[in-house]
């Protein structure tokens, strides 16, 4: 438990709170979409980090509840797609797809979707590691 509270789950805040900020950004500059790939890259890999060191806790014989903490954690990896969710907007996907209704965005509308997801995505990977934490801390 020492590795995960004092280096992982930190390490999870501190990327959540940068997609959240870079989801700020990107909303109200477009320039900085380029920047928030790599910060939703980062959180990726957190949370792929996150993961592996939760089931290393939960098998190493933790007494934290199994079925809230692999519910917490199969959330967080759940919701982690969202973050790009722009790209269904690209002309490209929108070519694929017959449907007459479909919508398709302007690069700058993509750039702001995916700010907005990243904000949203990037609380909640948060609030979830916390969530994480507390149960683990409390086993």
């Amino acid at each position: 438990m020492g590795i995960y509270s004092a280096g992982i789950y930190p390490a999870v805040l501190v990327v959540s709170a940068l997609v959240v900020v870079l989801g700020g950004v990107t909303m109200a500059w477009i320039r900085a979409h380029r920047v928030l790939e790599w910060a939703v890259t980062a959180l990726w890999s957190a949370t792929g980090v996150q993961a592996i060191a939760v089931v290393v806790l939960l098998l190493s014989g933790n007494d934290a509840g199994l079925v809230l903490t692999i519910g917490y954690l199969l959330a967080t990896i759940v919701i982690l797609p969202l973050m790009g969710i722009g790209r269904l907007g690209a002309p490209d996907a929108a070519a694929a797809d017959p449907d007459p209704n479909r919508p398709v965005l302007q690069p700058d509308q993509i750039a702001r979707v995916d700010g907005g997801a990243a904000v949203i995505v990037g609380i909640a990977a948060a609030v979830l590691a916390w969530r994480i934490a507390v149960i683990l801390g409390a086993a």
